[in-house]
């Protein structure tokens, strides 16, 4: 299992679900702690304005700061609304007198010591709160709550006038142990949550990942398989994704597997029959010989020598076969006029056609392909000596040649008998023999029109077979066309 795609798949699923995790309870977890230190600063706002409205009332009661005792100011500046005396958590107020009583004030005397401790002095009690004047000097509280920029300032005004300003420190990090242990839960009740999302993610990743690997593995099974040589399993291919596509590439690996398998045990049997009968043909002539059955006469020579050409020939067009399909066959292109060589052919083989009661008629056009001179000789002198071996007496044997589109198109076409057209591309596979009509009348092997197509890819181009309209077959075989000035 070690280094399997099976493990590298949980831990890629693992490792990003981690990363997300990771990034998802990181963020969670500063903006659960910036939102609650926002909300806690947004009480302390709230709580400045009771205290601003607290220290208006007291300062319209005695009409400045001066006269209000210290410690009725510390009071309020320390006071926190749910736990302030009043109503609604609002700091006790004067009662609306308009003079304090004599007890809660403080003679102001200059030298005073403790009164200037007093006045000046820091309360302990409560946030760190601090109360200015109008001119910007310290009345009560504590002097670190005074920060003009990043503080939390409210102004504190009576009959629409400034008297004051109320200075609070804004929250950056959790003090109360409550407020500690809430961060805390939360941090524990995040970790769980994590875990939790870890195992789960474990557990998807385990199944997406068996789910997944289960085609790999049936294509793997199927590819030892055919490596072992059994062609015949298949895959079932019934999604449209990469998956699918390649069960099917797959499917028509073996299909081709299987084909070529079969291809190559008929290409060994027909080999075998084709050299086999002249092969018994020989041993037999030569047995009747030696036996004195038959003379040895200049007949039994030449049918000896026709059996041997036989052989020669088979042997030949072989060897032939072999060298075009590996590439061994040596082309020398150059410019051609396909149709002087069409005509020059076609009057070499009149005589014949005419010997054998059949017509041989040319129609072409002036046409020039890249080509190998003797290979394309070749070619066509192999379909129109087909044309006329196969073509029953009397009968027609036609070629047209003409351009089309940038291609040069041979057309040769005879007359009956024909060929189905289900049957007329297996007739370029090595050794295929139709025995109802189109026999191998002249000794052939069914091995010209295999190197004909192997010599027509050679030259980049096509050629086909279909039933002709003269009743017989009909081969078309495309060609690039040369244009003047083109190398």
């Amino acid at each position: 299992m070690k280094g399997s795609v099976f493990r590298k798949l949980i831990t890629a699923f693992l490792g990003l679900t981690l990363i997300i995790l990771l990034a998802t309870l990181g963020l969670a977890r500063w903006s659960f702690e910036y939102g609650f230190l926002d909300y806690v600063n947004a009480l302390e706002q709230g709580r400045l304005e009771q205290v601003s409205t607290a220290l208006a009332e007291e300062y319209a009661s005695y009409g400045n700061w001066r006269d209000i005792p210290l410690e009725r100011l510390n009071r309020i500046l320390s006071s926190r609304p749910p736990d302030a005396g009043g109503p609604g958590g609002q700091p006790p107020a004067h009662g609306g007198r308009k003079k304090p009583r004599a007890d809660l004030r403080i003679p102001d005397r200059p030298g005073d010591p403790e009164r200037r401790l007093r006045r000046r002095g820091m309360h302990e009690r409560g946030p760190p709160t601090a109360l200015l004047d109008q001119d910007g000097q310290l009345v009560a509280g504590r002097q670190d709550a005074v920060l003009p920029e990043h503080g939390i300032r409210v102004g504190v005004q009576v009959e629409g006038q400034t008297v004051g300003a109320v200075f609070g420190l804004p929250r950056r990090h959790f003090e109360s142990p409550q407020e500690t242990a809430f961060s805390r839960q939360q941090w524990l009740t995040s970790l769980l949550i994590g875990l939790a999302s870890l195992l789960l993610a474990l557990l998807a990743s385990w199944v997406l990942a068996r789910w997944l690997l289960g085609p790999l593995r049936r294509m793997m099974a199927a590819i030892r398989t055919l490596s072992g040589g059994d062609f015949s399993p298949r895959l079932q291919t019934a999604s449209n994704d990469e998956l699918g596509r390649l069960a099917a590439d797959i499917n028509h690996l073996a299909a081709t597997l299987e084909d070529n398998q079969a291809a190559r045990r008929r290409w060994l049997a027909d080999i075998s029959h084709e050299l086999r009968t002249p092969v018994t043909i020989l041993s037999g002539e030569l047995e009747a010989l030696q036996d004195g059955i038959r003379p040895f006469n200049r007949e039994q020579l030449d049918s000896l020598s026709q059996e041997v050409a036989r052989l020669h020939r088979l042997i030949e067009d072989l060897y032939q076969l072999s060298l075009s399909e590996l590439g061994g066959l040596h082309y020398h292109f150059a410019p051609l006029r396909l149709d002087q060589l069409l005509e020059r052919l076609a009057g070499s083989l009149q005589a014949r056609a005419q010997a054998g009661g059949l017509t041989l008629k040319l129609e072409a056009e002036p046409a020039t392909v890249m080509a190998d001179t003797h290979r394309m000789e070749q070619l066509i002198t192999n379909l129109l000596n087909n044309a006329l071996a196969y073509t029953d007496t009397p009968g027609r044997v036609e070629m047209e040649l003409y351009r089309s589109q940038g291609q040069v198109i041979l057309i040769v076409e005879d007359s009956p008998p024909g060929v189905p057209a289900d049957e007329c591309q297996p007739l370029f596979d090595p050794l295929y023999r139709r025995e109802e009509s189109r026999n191998r009348r002249m000794g052939g092997a069914g091995l010209g029109l295999a190197i004909c197509s192997n010599i027509a890819h050679a030259h980049r181009g096509t050629i086909t077979a279909r039933p002709s309209r003269l009743g017989g077959l009909c081969m078309e075989l495309r060609l690039p066309e040369q244009h003047e000035g083109e190398q």
